[in-house]
């Protein structure tokens, strides 16, 4: 179930960070923070993935 959940969160952060829609958006000199926000939003959804895994007592 680990390694599922790790390749979709690798699949998401390619589709994130390397989708033609990012490059198209890179070239309209979007505000200094959007590059921030990206990852912020990656890194949510990364947390969110794995946040209910199990745990060791």
């Amino acid at each position: 179930m680990e390694s599922s959940r790790a390749i979709l969160v690798a699949l998401l952060g390619a589709l994130l960070f390397l989708s033609p829609l990012v490059i198209w958006v890179a070239h309209l000199t979007p505000a200094w923070w959007w590059p921030f926000a990206g990852w912020a939003v990656f890194i949510l959804l990364v947390a969110v993935a794995f946040a209910g895994g199990r745990r060791d007592p």
